[in-house]
């Protein structure tokens, strides 16, 4: 799939060291998760961690330049009762506003239809302005706020129906 310049595709395991080359320094900036969160979300930045999550959640799913250069990805998988979960996000700050977020996450719905999920879930940080007003943009709805879930923090959960 081409979006400007940018080729959406799924990962292949050749891709996951670059994967985490960047997508670790984009979380280590965010000010928002406690010490322990932090601590987690850049372990499952790992290779090691992304290479597990490549085999056992089956899809990863990147954009790339025509150079190759990763400039944003999102993680999805399929879940109890067909439900697909986005469970990473993440676009190059310098290319934000440009459509990648939305073709990603666009692509991921279009995957988890074709295994037939009749909807999808994400989560993302009270205090992540952005993620909301994304989510929102996309067509997800806010279905609640867990209260000190995730090591002690308060998380939003989005649906969006699909099928």
């Amino acid at each position: 799939m081409q979006t400007e310049d940018f080729d959406i595709r799924f990962a292949t395991i050749k891709d996951i060291p670059a994967i985490s080359r960047f997508g670790t320094p984009i979380v280590k900036s965010m000010k928002f998760y406690n010490k322990e969160h932090m601590r987690r979300n850049i372990y499952e930045l790992s290779v090691k961690d992304l290479k597990d999550t490549f085999r056992t959640k089956d899809s990863i799913i990147i954009a790339t330049t025509k150079e190759g250069k990763v400039v944003g990805f999102c993680v999805h998988y399929i879940g109890h009762g067909h439900v697909g979960w986005i469970d990473w996000l993440l676009v190059d700050d310098t290319l934000r506003k440009r459509g990648l977020g939305r073709a990603l996450v666009n692509y991921a719905i279009r995957d988890a239809k074709r295994r037939g999920c009749h909807k999808v879930w994400c989560d993302s940080n009270p205090n992540n302005k952005n993620a909301k007003k994304f989510f929102t943009k996309m067509g997800f709805r806010k279905i609640g706020v867990a209260k000190r879930h995730a090591y002690g923090e308060d998380e939003i959960f989005w649906e969006k129906i699909i099928g």
